[in-house]
């Protein structure tokens, strides 16, 4: 098959942690290669702010940089407002092909933005699209009470009533598109993302990364610098947990930079709150180097107001190392609840947390016990799993005889 994954506000193979790269950029990126991997032929397509550019990424595997609005950093709020430009210059990026008979098999839109484009493609080419939101409006203000736009929310009820297919990444989500959006669970399939264990797993390890001398847990956080991502929460609670025990050297690494438009002064949360010797602040890092940060830490720390899936829970769990999360959307799939880590409900969220790092740092065994069970959980999140289940959807959409995808 010939496959275009469409990922308009943030490129694939931008290093997650950075501007809007994230989970979702690790996705499209792992599947896209488990698919190229298997023998097809995709083509990752990207909004980009110079000239052209395609990429060759490996083998069956290709980058396109598409230029809308060259010369202007756009955000994806910004972005919403040339979607119409952005579907005409990917038209015309493309055209060529369709008018050679070597078109699109299937269109597979990742977020709402793309989905927009995937829409106006699949009207000008006649390609069946499908649609992975990765986070969607009205769970994300349900869960983190954050605002989103009117324009948003109907932008989503409208592309998933018009979608092929919607793929959900958990069962958790796929319940919340029928809550808030109505979808049609005909199309409607869960696929649960997977996890590079080449690179994440127990063995990973990197020179220059270890745990501090003399910590009685030490947490690492990975991510978006962003309210939504709650490092905050962590810091909170670390704090918290400190005037509760004095006696307890909790400490912390957060991963990460700042991402989206709101001011969110992490250095200064930490000097404010008196954490400057115990917090480390550091850049993003690699996926190899990142696996060395998890598997030297007692704890990965995941306080997303919002999730719909996880992906650094899975990857810390890959890497030997429980979860402390809170009990939002996916995260309720990814971690199971005192086996492989630990969830937090969301009353008196920050109490909670200072209580359970505590618990835990009194209770290394617990953590040990923990462990074992997350290598054995995550070792089922692979990425060929989840490429097989969402090329049988692909296949759905081009023979309906063909069998429902799981």
């Amino acid at each position: 098959m010939r496959i275009a994954m469409l990922s308009l506000h943030t490129s694939p193979v931008s290093q997650p942690g950075t501007g809007d790269a994230g989970g979702m950029n690790v996705y499209v990126l792992q599947l896209a290669m488990a698919l190229a991997g298997m023998g097809h032929e995709v083509h990752m397509v990207t909004r980009g702010a110079g000239t052209a550019q395609v990429q060759d990424v490996a083998a069956n595997l290709w980058h396109h940089e598409v230029p809308v609005r060259p010369g202007q950093q756009l955000s994806k709020e910004q972005l919403a407002d040339v979607l119409e430009e952005a579907s005409e210059a990917i038209a015309t990026h493309f055209d060529g092909w369709f008018a050679s008979g070597q078109g699109f098999d299937v269109l597979h839109a990742h977020y709402w933005l793309s989905g927009r484009v995937a829409e106006s493609l699949h009207s000008h080419w006649g390609t069946p699209f499908a649609l992975t939101l990765h986070t969607s409006a009205a769970v994300k203000m349900h869960e983190s009470n954050l605002p989103e736009t009117p324009e948003r929310l109907e932008a989503e009820r409208q592309l998933l009533a018009r979608a092929d297919a919607v793929i959900a990444n958990t069962p958790v989500e796929a319940d919340q598109l029928v809550r808030y959006y109505a979808v049609d669970e005909a199309k409607l399939s869960v696929i649960t993302p997977g996890v590079d264990h080449v690179r994440f797993n127990p063995a990973a390890q990197a020179e220059h990364i270890r745990a501090p001398e003399g910590s009685d847990l030490h947490v690492v956080y990975a991510g978006r610098m962003q309210k939504l991502k709650g490092p905050h929460i962590l810091l909170q609670a670390l704090a918290k947990a400190r005037q509760k025990r004095p006696d307890l050297r909790l400490t912390a690494q957060l991963i990460g930079a700042n991402s989206g438009a709101d001011a969110y002064d992490v250095p200064g949360m930490v000097q404010q709150l008196d954490l400057e010797d115990v917090v480390e602040l550091c850049a993003p890092c690699p996926p190899e180097v990142l696996a060395a940060y998890f598997a030297a830490a007692d704890i990965v720390a995941v306080p997303s107001l919002s999730e719909t899936f996880g992906l650094v829970a899975a990857e810390a769990q890959a890497c030997g190392t429980p979860v402390l999360a809170n009990r939002v959307g996916g995260l309720s799939h990814a971690v199971i609840d005192r086996h492989t880590g630990w969830l937090i409900e969301a009353e008196e969220r920050v109490k909670s947390w200072a209580t359970a790092l505590i618990r835990l740092a009194e209770n290394p065994q617990a953590i040990e016990r923990a462990s074992e069970a997350a290598i054995a959980h995550a070792r089922s999140l692979t990425w060929t799993a989840a490429a097989e289940h969402t090329l049988n959807c692909y296949q759905q959409l081009l023979c309906p005889t063909a069998g429902r995808c799981q």
